[in-house]
């Protein structure tokens, strides 16, 4: 479903699969049947950079570009959201806003713009063009900031 929205080949099911058992936290569906598909993974530094150089693999990402459950996050590769229906994008936005939000402010977030309407959905949630690296990378800044509770 993802790929006919996005005109474009994703990740096999047995690589997000292998991505999902290493995060932890791969893919989001929604809908009976799936109409709605949103696909984030947590980046190490070295998946940052990588993403950041253009050597990131979407589709098959290294070990070592992805954070393992309990390892030091650096930033969040969108690989896809996407929604058959009205409906199914809003959920899928709502998804995104709340995880963004309320738990991943503190990381810069990267995708790329598949769609002219995927371009525009991420110009309207802050996203930026950022030149170098993927082809069609957008990045957002993070938006807040780690509180330091040590002093």
């Amino acid at each position: 479903m993802a790929e006919t929205l996005i005109h474009g080949k994703l990740a096999s099911v047995d690589s997000i699969s292998r991505m999902n058992a290493q995060t932890g936290m791969t893919a989001w569906v929604t809908g009976d049947p799936v109409d709605g598909i949103f696909l984030t993974l947590p980046l190490t530094e070295a998946g940052e950079n990588a993403v950041r150089d253009g050597s990131y693999d979407p589709a098959a990402p290294r070990r070592e570009h992805l954070a393992a459950q309990g390892e030091g996050v650096s930033a969040f590769y969108v690989g896809v959201y996407a929604g058959k229906t009205r409906e199914a994008r809003k959920k899928i936005m709502t998804a995104s806003a709340v995880l963004r939000v309320e738990m991943f402010g503190v990381f810069p977030a990267y995708a790329r713009g598949a769609t002219e309407d995927g371009r525009r959905s991420m110009l309207s949630l802050g996203f930026q063009k950022f030149e170098g690296g993927l082809s069609d990378l957008y990045v957002q800044p993070p938006f807040q900031q780690i509180m330091d509770h040590t002093s």
